[in-house]
Order: C-alpha cells, then sequence, then structure tokens
C-alpha cells in the first residue's frame, strides 16, 4: 500500500510540473500553491526611509494607487468621523450603479432632511439634475442634500444606501468602517480609518470617470426644470482650485465638522507614480495642507516604482530573477500564461528591484472562460512590508497549432533554404514537445493501471485470505488439526 501512495504521489507531482511548465488550463484540483522566493531577498539591504516626515494630524497615511502598498502610516486604524471624505465612496458607487446621463429628481427629505446649515448649493424639491451634475456637485462643492438625493436615487433610500456603501468598503477589505449616510455629517455610528478611507479612495482614483471629475477646478449647471440661473462650481480643495501650490496634484476631498475636525483626502502624480494621501482629526487648515505635502514629498523623494513585466520577462535571462532561463511556464511567445502588464511594485530608492521577495499564489477558478482568466498573483514584500503584485493571467485561447485535436506543424526555411527557396521543412522541435509529454503521462498513466491490476490488487488478496485464515486459526482447537 505504502508502494502505491508513494508510486500516485510521483506521478501527481510529475503531472502538475509537466502541466504548469507547458502552460494546459490550469486543474480545479488546484486550489492554492506558494512559491516563495527567497534567494533574491537580501535582508542586510532591508532598510525603510528614516526621514519620516513631521505630521500634525492625529492619523495618516500615505498609499500608492496602482499597488496598495502603504508608504506611510499614523495611527492608520484607528477611527474618526470621517465628514464629508465620505462623499468619496458616494461618487464611487454611483458611478458604479448609474449612468452620467440619467435624471436625478430631488425629494422633499433630500432638501429638508439634511442641516439647512450645512454645505448645500440650493437645489429645490423636484428640481432635476444629471447623475454627472449631481457628481460635481458633491465632490467640488461638497453638496449634502445632492449626496442625499444620490442615495435615493440609486438603493430608494439612505438606509438602504449606507448598507450598499458598507458592502463595498468591505469588499476593498475595509475593517473599521461603518457608514450610515452618505455625506457623512456627524453620528455616532459613522466612521472610518485612514487606511480604509485609503483603499475607497484607491477604488475611486483608480476609475476614470470619478480620476477626471476629482481633479476638476470649476463646473457649470446650466438652468434646470426649476432653476432660471446657471450655478458656479469651484473645487474647495486649494492645491485643486490654485489656492496652495502642489506639483502634481490631480484630485482630491476636503471635510470638516466640529466633530470630525480637518479631513482630508489628496491624489497626486510624478513620474508614473500615483500617491494618495489621507489625514485625519486635523486641527487647522493650514496643518491639514502642511501635513499632506509633506507626506507626499515623502513619498515621491523616497520612493520609486517598478513595472513587473518589465523586470520579469521570461525571455530575458537578465531580467528574469524569478523564473529560470529556459522555463517556458511564462513566455510571452510560446505561453497561454501570462503576467499582467499592470502591476508594479514601490521601493525605497535605496533598495534594488531584487531585494523584494516574491511570493507566487494560485486561487481557485470554478470554471475556465473563454479568454482571459486571473489563476493567481505574484506577489511582493520588502521586508514585511508589502510592496506590490501582479495577476497572473491563464489567456484560454486555441492553439495556433492545435486545431481540434490536429497537430500542424510549424514550416520553416531548411538551412539550404538559399539555394533552394522554394524548399520548406518542418521545425518540430519545438512543436512536438507538448504532444510527447503528453504520451510519456498517458505511459505513466498506463503503466500505473497495469501495476495495480495485475501486481498490487492480486496481493491485496492473497494477503486479505491469509489474514482471514490466520484469524480462524485462534477460534481452532488444537485437536482440530490432529488426524485420527
Amino acid at each position: 500500500m505504502k508502494k502505491s501512495i508513494a508510486l500516485i504521489s510521483i506521478l501527481c507531482l510529475l503531472f502538475i510540473n509537466i502541466s504548469t511548465c507547458y502552460a494546459n488550463p490550469v486543474s480545479n484540483a488546484i486550489s492554492t500553491a506558494k512559491i516563495n522566493d527567497t534567494k533574491s531577498t537580501k535582508s542586510s539591504k532591508i532598510k525603510w526611509p528614516d526621514n519620516k516626515p513631521t505630521v500634525n494630524s492625529e492619523a495618516a497615511i500615505v498609499m500608492e494607487a496602482s499597488t496598495g502598498a502603504v508608504l506611510y502610516s499614523k495611527n492608520i486604524h484607528k477611527t474618526y468621523f470621517p465628514a464629508s471624505i465620505t462623499k468619496i465612496m458616494t461618487a464611487l458607487l454611483a458611478i458604479e450603479n448609474s449612468s452620467l446621463g440619467e435624471t436625478v429628481t430631488f425629494s422633499k427629505k433630500a432638501i429638508y432632511d439634511v442641516d439647512l446649515d450645512s454645505s448645500r448649493i440650493g437645489i429645490d424639491v423636484g428640481e432635476k439634475l444629471t447623475m454627472e451634475q449631481c457628481l460635481y456637485g458633491i465632490m467640488l462643492e461638497s453638496a449634502n442634500e445632492v449626496s442625499y438625493a444620490i442615495a435615493e436615487h440609486i438603493s430608494g433610500n439612505v438606509e438602504s444606501f449606507a448598507d450598499l456603501m458598507n458592502k463595498k468598503a468591505a469588499e476593498l477589505g475595509c475593517t473599521d468602517t461603518n457608514f450610515v449616510n452618505p455625506h457623512g455629517l456627524p453620528n455616532p455610528n459613522h466612521y472610518t480609518s485612514a487606511y480604509d478611507m485609503a483603499l475607497i479612495s484607491r477604488a475611486a482614483i483608480n476609475n476614470d470617470v470619478f480620476r477626471k471629475i476629482t481633479g476638476t477646478r470649476t463646473y457649470a449647471i446650466p438652468p434646470t426644470n426649476v432653476q432660471n440661473e446657471t450655478r458656479y462650481l469651484a473645487n474647495h480643495h486649494k492645491f485643486i482650485k490654485g489656492d496652495l501650490d502642489y506639483d502634481g496634484v490631480i484630485g482630491g476631498k476636503t471635510g470638516y465638522t466640529s466633530k470630525a475636525l480637518y479631513t482630508l483626502v489628496t491624489f497626486a502624480e510624478r513620474d508614473g507614480m500615483t500617491l494618495i494621501s489621507v489625514i485625519m482629526h486635523c486641527d487647522s487648515i493650514q496643518h491639514e495642507y502642511a501635513d499632506t505635502a509633506n507626506l507626499l514629498n515623502y513619498g515621491f523623494d523616497n520612493f520609486k516604482i517598478y513595472n513587473i513585466t518589465d523586470k520579469e520577462n521570461p525571455d530575458m535571462e537578465e531580467t528574469a530573477p524569478l523564473f529560470a532561463k529556459y522555463s517556458p511556464l511564462f513566455s510571452r511567445t510560446t505561453s497561454n500564461l501570462q503576467i499582467s502588464s499592470k502591476g508594479n511594485i514601490v521601493l525605497p530608492n535605496t533598495a534594488d528591484y531584487k531585494d523584494a521577495k516574491k511570493e507566487i499564489v494560485l486561487k481557485p477558478l470554478d470554471k475556465i472562460m473563454d479568454g482571459e482568466n486571473v489563476i493567481g498573483s505574484i506577489q511582493y514584500t520588502y521586508g514585511d512590508t508589502f510592496v506590490g503584485s501582479a495577476d497572473i493571467i491563464y489567456n484560454n485561447v486555441p492553439s495556433q497549432n492545435v486545431l481540434k485535436g490536429s497537430y500542424i506543424p510549424t514550416p520553416t526555411k531548411s538551412p539550404d533554404s538559399g539555394n533552394n527557396p522554394g524548399v520548406n521543412r518542418f521545425d518540430d522541435s519545438n512543436n512536438l514537445k507538448p504532444v510527447i509529454i503528453t504520451i510519456i503521462v498517458g505511459c505513466i498513466i498506463i503503466g500505473f493501471l497495469l501495476y495495480m491490476v495485475f501486481i498490487e490488487l492480486p496481493f491485496r488478496k492473497r494477503r486479505n485470505t491469509y489474514l482471514e485464515k490466520k484469524g480462524r486459526k485462534k477460534h481452532y482447537n488444537k485437536k482440530d488439526y490432529v488426524d485420527f
């Protein structure tokens, strides 16, 4: 029996190894797998920048948008009232659950159930705006009645929209968040953390529609069915409106209540790296913008971004630290497995790409669909800090050389084709490999079945018979074996 188990284990390992190397479809039997590349990590070189900025705000974070890597943190999991930066989630859900041209009609509740002294743009009961106009209203002027109307339009009422907000927050990985309204006006049960707000902001800034709206300085809403005059909106964020200078700012959202104090989210981009700054519970406008500038400068001055596919090209020996030179696993020309070109990692300027520790994590799929299937990821850490990842994609398309099970060799010119240009030969050396491997695996499986039928099963039968007889002898008297 032990021999059988050992043989089965060897066959499974051989089959998995061969299937992986030649990029056959991923089996549903493979649920998760982790492969660590520890050789490339040099612990002696691991050092995080020590010139951290002075931050007055009680909580602050800098996150790189494409990777989710945290470059700076201060009380990032402590919960606070978010005030109007709540509207980043409201805008994201509106974009995902409606079209920009939809008409939003303002109810009596939307107008009167919101504090009349809070941020507004003067909408009346029964007035109609497009969803696009509503989004500019909440992101530029922080209009609370517009946030309320968006919630009613999307979910029917504020309570249901709050449920949608919390569901989305959980999907994004938030664990310190609970929303009860779409605008952020004070409520004891409405809170979040700097880290969760960065996760929400990351999802938002990676949305093209949101990115355009949040970076807009001014916007005009033309006359409506109720209002005869044009409404002119201006972004409250001082970096965006130009009251304060900061190079590379592309968007953001302000917030303030007497309980939340000053909150601020800022997006900035330089040299291909997009940073998200979130500060919470700051005591003054002066400090919130100074903190933001210091945080963003720290990120841009001390870190650099790498595209993973540029560094993990398996077709080039000098840029393939993760894969062996001759491994066809992620070959861009011969394999159905690819590394997503959108994957990045962020490292300190003092670090080298090879200092990052790599881990391949496969995830189970219920079904391989046509086209691109994300079957896992390559995840990178620097020390104990996550610094980025790239999806591993299985591109489920018919091979150029296999059509309905028929092998079609690829013609190439023979060495003497220069003298006889009309003569071609078939170079089967590469194309035959999958066929040969399949034959070998088939022979191994057949051999195993023959072994089980003609050797293992008869042996088990004989052994069971022997044990049965031996068991019966225990109940026999010695005289039973005496021949009188």
